[in-house]
Parts: structure tokens; C-alpha cells; sequence
């Protein structure tokens, strides 16, 4: 519980370091910050429910986008101002570095399998994104006013 509660802690301020580097409004820097915690916090409790990688990759990257964009238009910003700090507790660095190390050393089974890992984890948070990223496209042009099945089915120009 402990070691849980310093993950979600460490994950707001790495959150809030990346904010600062990244020159994000002071209005929006808690914000995105609180972002990055409550992500470490959703995938810790779809990691506790499951150990495949993908899954809980794919499902903790949509929970960082869907805050993005809600907080995007509560906050009328871009939402790649809550995106980006929202999903720095998601990226794989051990697994990289571990995989560096493996390719180092020459010891091909350790640095195929966090290979392996790193780019299912990659895998499931580009695949995050674009699901979130593809619904509220479209919802935003069907609220905007246009036909969503005229959208659809518009042929398009070359």
C-alpha cells in the first residue's frame, strides 16, 4: 500500500517537473499534474485486474486521453496541454534502458523479452490515443453541426 501510494505521489511531480519543463500555464500546470496521478492511479488498478501487457496499456493510455480532453474543454486548451504530462507515469523507460543493457552485455533473452514488453506497451498506448482521438473527432463534427453519416460517406477529393 505504501509503495503504491509513493507511485502515485512520484507520478504527480514527474508529471508537474514535465509540466514546468515544458512551460504549461500555471492556471493549467496542477491540472495536468493531477493528470499524471490519477492515470498511475487507473493503471494500477487495471494492472491489479490483469497482467496482460497490451491490455493495460491500452486501457490506462485511454483513461490519459479521455482526461485530456475533457479537461481540454473544461479548460478551453489544447489537449495536448493535459495529454503529454497525463501519460509520462505510462512511458516503458525501465524497459528501454533494460533492453539497452541486454543488447550491451550481448545476453539476447533478456534483451528480446523487455524488447518485447517495450513495444507491447507502445503499441497499447498508441493504440489509446487513436481510439479516443478518432471518437471525439467525430463527435466534435457531429456537434459542431454536419452530418456525421454525410462525413462518413462524402467521397473524397484527390
Amino acid at each position: 500500500m505504501v509503495e503504491t501510494v509513493k507511485l502515485i505521489i512520484l507520478s504527480f511531480f514527474a508529471s508537474l517537473g514535465f509540466g514546468i519543463v515544458f512551460r504549461i500555464e500555471k492556471k493549467n500546470l496542477l491540472w495536468a499534474a493531477l493528470g499524471g496521478a490519477l492515470t498511475r492511479c487507473f493503471y494500477l488498478f487495471v494492472l491489479s485486474l490483469t497482467d496482460q501487457r497490451l491490455i493495460y496499456s491500452v486501457l490506462a493510455s485511454i483513461f490519459a486521453a479521455l482526461y485530456a480532453e475533457i479537461m481540454a474543454a473544461r479548460q478551453k486548451m489544447p489537449s495536448t496541454v493535459f495529454l503529454y504530462p497525463s501519460i509520462i507515469p505510462l512511458i516503458p523507460g525501465d524497459l528501454l534502458y533494460n533492453t539497452a543493457v541486454g543488447f550491451l552485455l550481448q545476453d539476447a533473452s533478456a534483451m528480446a523479452t523487455n524488447a518485447r514488453d517495450c513495444a507491447l506497451t507502445l503499441v497499447g498506448m498508441s493504440v489509446g490515443f487513436v481510439i479516443v482521438s478518432t471518437i471525439t473527432y467525430y463527435k466534435r463534427i457531429y456537434y459542431v453541426g454536419k452530418n456525421f453519416m454525410g462525413h462518413l460517406l462524402q467521397p473524397r477529393k484527390q
